[in-house]
């Protein structure tokens, strides 16, 4: 079972109270997060590109 959007809200709600407190941007604290979470899965991102890269060489190899 998932997390209900009333929960959402109420964690969303705490947080933004505890970083206002805290004089921080709830918006920026947020793209905070995320960029730390891509730099996390960095590896992820970059497998990613290298195996399209090698279908889009693979995919030209075949048309020529």
């Amino acid at each position: 079972m998932g997390v209900t959007n009333r929960e959402l809200k109420q964690s969303k709600d705490l947080v933004q109270t505890l970083l206002t407190i805290q004089d921080i941007s709830y918006n920026e604290w947020l793209h905070e997060k995320h960029q730390d979470y891509i730099q996390q899965n960095q590896d992820v991102v970059m497998k990613s590109l290298l195996h399209y890269k090698g279908l889009d060489e693979e995919n030209k190899n075949k048309n020529i």
